[in-house]
């Protein structure tokens, strides 16, 4: 809606617009007056850019009051059915405190939040739904195959994959000393890892991964193409912390879900 409202502007003042893209965004809404060939008149000013001399009255009208009414708002733009294309003014996160059932942490637009219980200074970060849901076999495998102890009123939260790293929760995050992050030992769980650390550059990490790790992995039948391990490389190379894990999907060629830690593996 900001490239309509744009190309409004360019339109009443006389400016040349890029026709082609413009009839590309005024045939891609689903607008009550359809364009026909007849509604736009121009005159050539140079290679794809034309001025518009004439737009039909009712179609004009029709974008003037979306590109006005849609807004940066999904409130707004929920008027014109288009919310969904609007980020949303909040967010939360699901967390525990030990194991105790999961509450919700709410967060405003501006990153402020309300905790239902109290902040530990360290945290351990669930990326699978699974695993959060199972939690008490998560910590118990965690606790067996892994540097990590859980300490008393210690907040676990699901990351609900790459939504925990959303830069509205940053304040809420950046109150945590330590964070654990148990997450998939592939490019998405690298690459929750690589985001969080980049949101809060205050905090310290470690990456959870179980001391048979080349054991599980090589249990593992199908391998990863080249695509996708060149991937893993350039971005687990790229920091410190993360680059064993990367230079074990490398020398494997393989990665690891962290369900099977649920699952009697």
């Amino acid at each position: 809606m900001k490239h309509l409202a744009s190309y409004i502007k360019n339109i009443d003042s006389g400016l040349p617009v890029k026709l082609n893209e413009f009839y590309k965004l005024l045939d891609s809404l689903a607008l009550t007056h359809q364009r026909e060939p007849q509604d736009v008149e121009t005159v050539k000013h140079t290679k794809s850019l034309y001025i518009v001399t004439l737009i039909n009255a009712e179609l004009m009208s029709e974008l003037r009051l979306l590109a006005t009414d849609y807004g940066t708002s999904r409130t707004s733009a929920a008027m014109h059915n288009r919310s969904h294309a609007v980020n949303v003014n909040g967010s939360f996160i699901l967390m525990r405190s030990q194991l105790n059932n999961p509450l919700v942490v709410m967060i405003d637009d501006v990153g402020e939040y309300c905790s239902p219980i109290n902040l530990s200074n360290e945290a351990l970060v669930i990326e699978n739904r699974q695993n959060f849901i199972d939690v008490e076999q998560t910590v118990k495998f965690l606790e067996a195959r892994t540097v990590f102890k859980l300490q008393p009123g210690m907040n676990i939260i699901f990351a609900d994959g790459n939504v925990i790293s959303n830069a509205l929760h940053k304040k809420f995050l950046s109150q945590y000393k330590y964070i654990h992050l148990c997450m998939d030992v592939d490019l998405g769980g690298l690459m929750i890892a690589k985001n969080l650390m980049s949101l809060l550059p205050n905090t310290s990490f470690s990456f959870l991964v179980p001391d048979d790790i080349e054991q599980r992995l090589a249990r593992v039948v199908l391998r990863e193409e080249k695509h996708y391990i060149d991937k893993v490389i350039r971005l687990g190379f790229s920091v410190p912390l993360l680059a064993p894990y990367a230079n074990l999907i490398k020398n494997t060629q393989k990665t690891l879900e962290q369900e099977s830690y649920i699952y009697g593996q």
